[in-house]
Order: C-alpha cells, then structure tokens, then sequence
C-alpha cells in the first residue's frame, strides 16, 4: 500500500535486477482496493510468463514479442483471477453486478467504467481531499460552467460517452475528462 496518488490507484513495475513490485492506493475502500490489487498481480502474472516465453524462445533463435500492457494476454489473466472472486461472499451485489460485466472485457482502468465506479463508490468511507460543499462529479456540472481540477480551471463542455470534453480557461486547451471525476464548483 502507498500514499494515495491523483493519477493512478494501483501499478506494476519491473525492475532490470528481475524484482518485480505491485503498489496500491492506500485509501481506496475494501473492494476498489481488492480489484486493484487483482489487476497488477495479472499484469505481474503476464510479465512472468513472458519472461519465461523470452528465455526459452532466446534458446531456440526465435524472437518474443512483449504483450500490449492492457492486451489480450492481461485480459485473459484477469479475467482468470478474478473469476473465483465474481461471488456475493466477497462482493455485495451492488458490486457484483456492474463489476461481472466490467470483467467480460476489462478495461485499463476501472475509472473507465462509470456504473462500477458508482458502485465501488458507495463504499468509500474516507476521501482523500476534505470533503467540501463545493465538490461534486463532472457529469453533474451544467455545460458551460467553470469548475477547478487539481490546480487548473475549466469550462465544462459535451459529454462524449465517458468524458466530458473540457476547455482550461487560462492555456485554451482541450481536455478529456472522466464525467465521474470529483471537482470543485468554480465561482467564474
């Protein structure tokens, strides 16, 4: 577990040495934190596996070709993990349910999902950002209207499936922004 971070809630790094390490967001509620966990150990499992691949391939003269981060093989492995854990004994049915179909094709992030979110988030018991009367999601922003991420200011523009396209007033850029991301209502 690790201080929580903006950008990522879990990761897998392979080290040159062979040491391999798996961190999680310390703050995220038990199941969030459970699927996390769930996903590094596949791309840890995968990376195992084509380093085993490589050597045995390297003997023979044949080349290996590095698996995509979020490709078939993660997906497979995945999926292969998390099937066991797919029960209401470890997830309430309000998880179970968006998370089952989450899982039919996982995406690189759960955050990408916006019903598991949802449902992930009903367990969230302590934020990491005090709590303010200003804070709410994106998708509840009406469209036109300023809203603060992080330290930038922006208008809110269209939704596009997932994200909301949205304009940071002082650079002029565009950005695609996840519509259940947590932001802060802007006075401009």
């Amino acid at each position: 577990m690790v201080r929580p971070r903006r950008s990522k809630l879990g990761d897998f790094r392979a080290y040159p040495d062979g040491r391999t390490q798996v961190t999680v967001n310390a703050d995220l509620n038990p199941y969030a934190f459970l699927i996390t966990y769930v996903h590094e150990v596949a791309h840890a499992a995968v990376h195992l596996a084509y380093q085993e691949r490589y050597r045995q391939n390297r003997l023979l003269g044949k080349q290996t070709r590095r698996p995509q981060p979020h490709g078939a093989d993660w997906q497979k492995t995945f999926h292969q993990l998390m099937l066991p854990l797919l029960v209401e004994s470890v997830f309430p049915a309000t998880v179970l349910g968006p998370l089952r179909q989450y899982m039919q094709k996982p995406a690189a992030t759960t955050s990408a999902n916006p019903v598991l979110m949802q449902a992930l988030r009903q367990f969230d018991t302590s934020l990491s950002e005090p709590v303010s009367p200003d804070r709410m999601l994106l998708r509840d922003i009406p469209e036109g209207s300023s809203f603060r991420l992080g330290k930038k200011t922006f208008v809110r523009g269209t939704l596009r499936r997932t994200r909301v396209v949205c304009k940071e007033i002082i650079s002029g850029s565009s950005y695609a922004i996840l519509a259940h991301a947590w932001v802060e209502k802007s006075g401009l």
